[in-house]
């Protein structure tokens, strides 16, 4: 695209600078001028002369214009429970037992003589995974519930994970603590 004067001038007259910006200016007033009726609003130029009339309340605004948004932190902040939710997921993901138990009892369904000892140990296991996994959920729930705009991303993601996977693991011990074997 070329934007010489000869193109941008079609009488074929030379151009001065001072016309041209002349030009401008009443084009500029003239849509300001007709834009301002119809919507009723101010334009953009008297809303950004009057300092805190527009205030962006959600996060996405306020990265836009480039404020920063208060993340509330300390004890009780969202992503301090996001983290709990995790660490308290790893202690229940590491547990391999459950799943070893899960799976020799709800999907195989083999038949045991155990003595009432052995059942209420393997029971004991079953209900401390089962535990771990509901705290794991409730951590998970309170970093959602306690989330908002100021909240980092990896806590969201986390805590939703957490969530989830806790959600699985809490029936995961509800059925293999219903097929146990109850040793008598």
């Amino acid at each position: 695209m070329n934007t010489s004067r000869e193109d941008t001038n079609p009488t074929g007259e030379p151009a001065s600078t001072e016309k041209t910006a002349e030009t401008a200016e009443t084009a500029e007033a003239a849509t300001e001028a007709e834009s301002a009726p119809e919507t009723g609003a101010a334009s953009p130029r008297q809303e950004t002369a009057v300092p805190g009339t527009h205030r962006e309340t959600e996060a996405s605004g306020a990265f836009i214009a480039g404020t920063p948004v208060h993340s509330p932190g300390g004890l009780f902040a969202a992503e301090t429970f996001s983290v709990i939710a995790l660490m308290l997921f790893a202690l229940t993901a590491l547990n391999t037992r459950l799943f070893e138990l899960f799976g020799f009892f709800f999907v195989g369904r083999v038949p045991t003589d155990t003595s009432a000892g052995e059942a209420s140990a393997l029971a004991a296991e079953v209900m401390v995974a089962g535990g771990l996994s509901a705290l794991t959920v409730l951590a998970g729930a309170l970093a959602l519930l306690r989330g908002g705009a100021g909240t980092r991303a990896w806590s969201r993601w986390g805590a939703a994970a957490a969530v989830i996977v806790g959600t699985l693991l809490v029936l995961v011990s509800v059925l293999t603590f219903l097929t146990l074997p109850s040793g008598a």
